[in-house]
């Protein structure tokens, strides 16, 4: 049996974003007029094939990775064992 969910659309593959951005995400997109065009699936292909398509973006995007690594970082919870 497979682990995935009935919640999968074809054509997108699952993304892993930290809760706060996925917070912040929502609260955008609950400002958008037509929300059923701007589903969080298709803002985050869009978002992301912006920067992608964006080399003048790739700096400020690789400096932002250092900040989501420090945020990892501090949020991690010490493992006992």
């Amino acid at each position: 049996m497979s682990n995935k969910t009935n919640t999968q659309e074809p054509g997108y593959r699952a993304v892993l974003v930290r809760e706060e951005t996925k917070t912040q995400l929502q609260g955008f997109r609950s400002t958008l007029d037509e929300r059923d065009l701007n589903q969080e699936r298709r803002l985050v292909t869009a978002a992301l094939e912006l920067v992608l398509d964006s080399p003048e973006l790739h700096k400020q995007w690789l400096s932002r990775v250092n900040d989501v690594v420090r945020r990892d970082i501090d949020t991690r919870t010490p493992t006992i064992g």
